[in-house]
């Protein structure tokens, strides 16, 4: 009797074992898209529109006319030789240098998220093996040592997407740009940088998809945003084992907190 016992209390250990150290694939409404997601899918978030970039262009516009027009009056009060307003002028100038003037838009940003990664262009390699040495050198897939570096780094990674744009490093580009900025906390252009790598290049190598739906997750608390791109990344990053079982529970917990995004997956999965 008790060597019976013994046997079943082996065996139901042995059966608790295997199941608590199983990982159960997530059901599949759990990866279905609503309309909604399938929206930040494919359109991003955080990404400019083209209303931005209008008022950003003209902002940059704006200045430049600006300090063109005030270079102007101090060269004509110099001529005439009014002194006084010529100073004024060149206070003004001088502080109008000295302000506070925001870029809004990097190169990675602006660029239209329909570029295809399709061409090898040689200028665009040499850009990016000189990126990708400074980025090395930097520490970039280790511990960062060298932060001047990493920012040279990513200077010739911008360039490379603004000069290049149908170079088949842009989503390589986009990608290393996303971590350097991550890296810095830029975390709203670090979403933006890995939302293009893969809207660039469907099939890129990259995590991106995943990079992109933790950083909206765990930085900038964007959850709704990030479930639809966890999806994404199970469903498209599946090679990147650890990755996609950390989306799997994210998916799970995100879908536990808000019930009608289960729902509504689950009801697109009926019809």
């Amino acid at each position: 009797m008790l060597k019976l016992f013994t046997t079943a209390a082996l065996a139901l250990l042995a059966i608790t074992t295997l199941v608590g150290c199983s990982n159960p694939k997530i059901d599949d409404a759990h990866l279905i898209l609503t309309p909604q997601e399938q929206t930040i899918a494919e359109q991003g978030v955080l990404t400019p529109d083209a209303g931005e970039v209008d008022m950003v262009e003209q902002v940059a516009a704006a200045r430049t006319n600006y300090q063109i027009a005030l270079q102007e009056m101090i060269s004509y009060y110099e001529s005439t030789g009014n002194a006084m307003k010529r100073r004024w002028a060149q206070n003004e100038l001088t502080t109008l240098r000295q302000m506070a003037q925001y870029r809004y838009l990097v190169p990675g940003e602006y660029v239209t998220q329909d570029m295809s990664a399709t061409e090898t262009i040689e200028g665009a390699e040499a850009l990016y093996k000189q990126a990708q040495k400074l980025y090395l050198e930097a520490g970039g897939y280790f511990i960062i040592t060298d932060s001047a570096k990493l920012r040279q780094s990513l200077q010739l990674y911008n360039q490379l997407m603004k000069e290049f744009p149908n170079s088949t490093r842009i989503d390589e580009a986009a990608f290393r740009a996303g971590r350097i900025y991550e890296h810095f906390k830029d975390y709203e252009l670090a979403a933006v940088m890995y939302q293009r790598c893969f809207q660039w290049n469907d099939n890129t190598s990259f995590p991106a998809r995943y990079r992109a739906a933790y950083v909206l997750d765990q930085k900038l608390k964007m959850r709704k945003e990030a479930l639809a791109i966890y999806k994404l990344a199970v469903q498209k990053e599946s090679r990147y084992e650890d990755n996609t079982e950390y989306a799997q529970r994210r998916i799970i917990e995100l879908s536990k907190a808000d019930p009608s995004l289960k729902d509504a997956a689950t009801d697109v999965l009926k019809k």
